[in-house]
């Protein structure tokens, strides 16, 4: 027997076998081999007992005689005797788990969907990246076999310690939806990178060999990896009997069926797609296409929920944090000796139209008081701290709690305000308790973010996956596959949290403050005499919120001034999800603008970041108001862009979600009419897949001549060059105006310095983030545009851009209507104007000063010119 010690890498299994990677303290990889043999429970009458077991006996996939046990019933709370069924053959469990759906109601099968390598590890009492040790025999075939493993690390350590991990790098040059062959396979590795043209995949695969061999990379960060990337790289290899280095797992039978076609399904009322998966066997492959965990929280964010929802890496990297979150409740279940039912039992109680009425309310919103104008002046935010999660955990709210049996006929129990609902005062439920130590982890790692942490940016990675797990406790508890759900506790959670938002109104206006604004678990106040306010002011009001409440409260910030954006349909009225505010200490906030959306072009995006960074250089409404020139500058300059096609074309770039198939689309959208053109090109989009394009010209009556797909223009510019944005950027012509006098004296008014370029850019990636706020303080790229002389308006001149027959165009006209649109959502409440069409307007300028009326026209200073609306 010999023994070997270190971190658990990687998990995987293959019917019974469970193969497991170790990683040395010095880096070795070494492969062991168990077997597993998961645990099912059937509870029905006795006839339909002997059938099921004499089907198992036919397909020889019991692994022990079966025999009675008993276990709890996780609703009623009651012990029962079930049948005890050990699987030998788990491939059986996903059919087991199907015809249940067929046969409901006639008899129960529980445990029957745990996946097959976290009940392993829950048995085990094991998790990924545990430091393990190991004793194991060498078998005849030269299996490194365990006969123990022991986990030498509790699951709930706070300061764990990662193994050094090597990665690479896979993406593709083009778009992922060009032909695979047509594109060219980039690999950066730590100190080389290279690119592969993908025409010939035998050549490509044993090129990848060698890259996989001399760099060995535990990691495989790719871009549409599961996608197209793996799917055409397995799919040549088998077609041609090749061997490949991908794997570094030789001994397994694992042969991967090849599956492009992914998945669309319905959440919270969008459409989402999910990819097929192609995980590696003794490396990681993580898709940052196809993993929101990656996108939100990074590689050790996945880590981070892998460790304590026992689900291996590779899994959790495509799962949802509700996944994660449920498999956590399994563990607790199991530990509390409940029957895991393979879904939610708990139907939702009748109840009158009244009843209903009163239950269904969901979150309390005051809506923003803008009897003062939309922009206010010495605001604080107060949050509740994981208001919901903390809800749950501190009255005990969880499915089988709620109106339990047990407590029926007790009249000194808790209740649901409002609702009357009964809390279970016996025992402890399986949500909360799941709930408390994720919460106390965020809590601990929100404290070292605080504290400075040498390593701030893992420990932001870590609380913000807690945070989206947080965020998914609340739905999960009303979601109709829930494992654990019940409607009525998500009612009581909603029920509380309006309770406490009105506690925490009342409070704040004893304590002589203002309510301005307050969305579900956030309050907005003011003084009343709008006088500043400082954290010493807070203090006692936060400390007193908590006490009545029960649920810890805390200053999110204070704002110098706070801009509630009028709603689009009706300007009187504020948006209840939409503000933005500069804090005291210079940071910004916003919520619901354009720059936090993904569905507006990139030049809009940044046009909006860098008038918002301007705005936070002033503690005053009123220090803008008198620099109100130096904003408009700000506003021509990136107009300028539009109207001389001084600009990246891919920066014009529109991303949309589909939310169905090709052929059920009858209306024509841009979405429609954008995913019939693909459709022309042999690419299929499904359903809950992101379309690019960009407006050509919107008003065209030819359909084909409004939009251009990203993959079209790609292909139209041309095929073997480079498409890198950051290095070379391709001009575009506007279309034709309809005036060329305007047009050519506009021109002269919109100049700029041609090497000035936007310092607010970095709004591609969310990469290394340390701060959920974004930080907008004075910028030497403002001071520096606003200062040169060539901005001046009185010195504007014609710099018209050469263009030629090739360059494509875009409908200057509607992007310039989206320009216009990004500025009057955060100026409208500031400027000396109302009127923001007239900044785009064909006849707005005239060579001499008049003024019609104060309420319709608006003097600029600009070469004596002046804008009518």
């Amino acid at each position: 027997m010999e023994t070997y010690n270190g971190y658990l890498f990687d998990i995987y299994h293959s019917e019974q076998k469970i193969y497991i990677w170790i990683k040395s303290d010095s880096g070795e990889l070494k492969l062991f081999v168990d077997e597993y043999f998961p645990v099912i429970y059937a509870n029905a009458s006795p006839t339909i007992l002997k059938k099921l077991v004499k089907r198992f006996y036919e397909l020889d996939a019991l692994a022990e005689i079966p025999n009675f046990t008993e276990k709890t019933l996780f609703y009623q709370n009651k012990t029962i005797p079930v049948l005890k069924l050990v699987i030998s053959k788990p491939q059986l469990l996903p059919k087991i788990t199907n015809k249940l759906f067929n046969l409901y109601g006639k008899y129960d099968i529980y445990h029957s969907d745990i996946e097959i390598t976290t009940g392993y590890m829950v048995d085990k009492n094991i998790y990924p990246l545990c430091y393990v040790t190991i004793e194991y025999e060498v078998s005849k075939n030269r299996l490194n076999q365990i006969k123990i493993i022991k986990s030498l690390t509790e699951i709930n350590e706070l300061d764990y310690e990662v193994p050094e991990l090597r990665a690479i790098s896979l993406y593709l040059e083009k778009s992922h939806r060009h032909p695979f062959s047509e594109n060219n396979l980039i690999i950066e590795t730590s100190n080389e990178n290279y690119n592969i043209p993908t025409g010939n995949g035998i050549t490509l695969i044993k090129k990848l060999n060698e890259i996989f061999l001399k760099h060995n990379p535990d990691i495989v960060l790719s871009s549409f990896g599961d996608q197209v990337i793996f799917p055409y790289l397995f799919k040549t290899a088998q077609e041609n009997h090749l061997t490949t280095e991908f794997d570094r797992d030789k001994t397994s039978l694992i042969r991967r069926s090849i599956q492009t076609q992914g998945t669309s399904f319905n959440t919270y009322g969008t459409i989402v797609y999910r990819a097929p998966s192609y995980p590696l066997f003794g490396r990681w492959h993580i898709d940052s296409r196809n993993s929101f965990v990656y996108k939100e929280a990074e590689l050790i964010g996945i880590i981070e929920l892998s460790r304590i929802s026992r689900l291996p890496v590779q899994k959790m990297a495509r799962a949802s944090t509700g996944k994660a979150l449920t498999y956590i409740e399994v563990d607790v279940a199991l530990r509390k000796n409940y029957l895991v039912p393979w879904q939610k039992s708990a139907l939702e109680s009748e109840k009158s139209a009244l009843q209903l009425l009163n239950a269904d309310k969901g979150g309390l919103v005051f809506q923003a008081d803008i009897s003062n104008g939309f922009v206010l002046e010495n605001v604080a935010q107060l949050d509740f701290s994981q208001m919901y999660p903390s809800i749950m955990v501190t009255h005990n709210i969880s499915p089988e709690t709620i109106n339990c049996l047990c407590c029926e006929n007790s009249t000194d129990i808790e209740k649901v305000p409002s609702l009357g609902y009964r809390i279970c005062s016996k025992r402890k439920g399986i949500v909360s308790e799941a709930l408390a130590h994720i919460v106390q982890r965020r809590n601990h790692y929100k404290e070292q973010k605080k504290n400075n942490h040498p390593n701030a940016i893992n420990i932001q990675s870590k609380q913000s996956s807690l945070k989206w797990m947080l965020v998914t406790s609340f739905g999960y508890l009303g979601y109709r596959n829930a494992k654990f759900g019940k409607l009525e506790s998500h009612e009581a959670v909603t029920a509380f949290g309006r309770e406490k938002l009105i506690t925490a109104k009342e409070v704040s206006e004893e304590y002589d403050y203002k309510v301005v604004h307050g969305i579900t678990d956030s309050i907005f106040i003011q003084k009343k005499d709008h006088s500043p306010i400082t954290k010493e002011d807070l203090t006692f009001l936060c400390l007193e919120i908590e006490k009545r409440t029960k649920i810890r409260m805390e200053v999110e910030g204070i704002y110098s001034w706070l801009c509630f954006p009028p709603s689009t349909q009706d300007e009187k009225l504020p948006v209840a999800n939409r503000y933005m505010g500069r804090f005291t200490n210079g940071q910004f906030k916003g919520r619901g603008i354009i720059t936090r959306r993904k569905d507006f072009p990139k030049l809009i995006r940044d046009a909006q970041n860098q008038m918002i960074q301007w705005m936070c250089q002033f503690k005053t409404i009123d220090e803008m108001q008198k620099k109100e020139s130096e904003i408009m500058k700000i506003f021509y300059h990136h107009d300028n862009k539009l109207v001389t096609g001084d600009l990246n074309w891919k920066d014009l770039v529109i991303q949309k979600s589909t939310s169905k198939e090709p052929e059920d689309y009858t209306v024509d959208a841009p979405s429609t009419i954008a995913v019939k053109d693909l459709l022309s090109m042999g690419v299929r989009v499904q359903a809950g897949e992101k379309i690019k394009y960009i407006v050509i010209n919107q008003k065209s009556e030819k359909k084909g001549e409004r939009y251009l797909t990203l993959e079209r223009m790609e292909k139209k510019l041309n095929h073997n060059e480079k498409m890198n944005s950051t290095r070379k950027e391709t001009k575009m012509e506007p279309l034709p105006r309809i005036n060329p006098e305007i047009n050519r004296f506009k021109n002269q008014k919109h100049q700029e310095d041609e090497n000035v370029r936007n310092p607010t850019s970095q709004t591609k990636e969310k990469k290394n983030r340390i701060s959920e706020n974004t930080t907008i303080l004075h910028s030497n790229g403002i001071d520096q545009f606003l200062s040169n002389p060539q901005n001046n308006s009185t010195n504007w001149i014609p710099n018209l851009k050469k263009m030629t027959n090739q360059t494509p165009k875009y409908d200057e006209k509607y992007y310039r209507n989206l320009l216009v649109k990004c500025f009057k959502e955060i100026w409208i409440g500031i400027s000396t104007f109302k009127n923001f069409d007239i900044l785009i307007s064909e006849e707005s300028f005239l060579p001499f000063s008049f003024q019609k009326d104060e309420n319709y026209t608006k003097t600029i200073n600009k070469a004596n010119s002046i804008f009518i609306a």
